[in-house]
């Protein structure tokens, strides 16, 4: 899913089996700061794999570029804060 901005979301930092890591709230779903591309375009294609696999991915405008958010399970969260 495409978002025009992260007004809709929510923001907090949870802690991973990875570590501390940003994250948003849509619609329920957790989500984790993944990567940011230069074009919405590489930003699409780069997500056709995790979309294959049937994971959710957000994608934000960010300032000129565009930031990928990659749905995790309630199970990999240890606290949100």
């Amino acid at each position: 899913m495409i978002l025009h901005s992260l007004n809709q979301v929510r923001s907090i930092v949870i802690n991973t089996i990875f570590g501390n890591e940003k994250a948003i709230i849509f619609l329920g779903n957790t989500f984790v700061d993944h990567q940011v591309y230069n074009s919405l375009n590489e930003a699409i294609a780069e997500c056709a794999k995790d979309l294959e696999l049937g994971i959710a991915v957000l994608i934000a405008p960010e300032a000129n570029q565009f930031r990928v958010w990659l749905s995790i399970p309630d199970e990999m969260i240890l606290q949100a804060s």
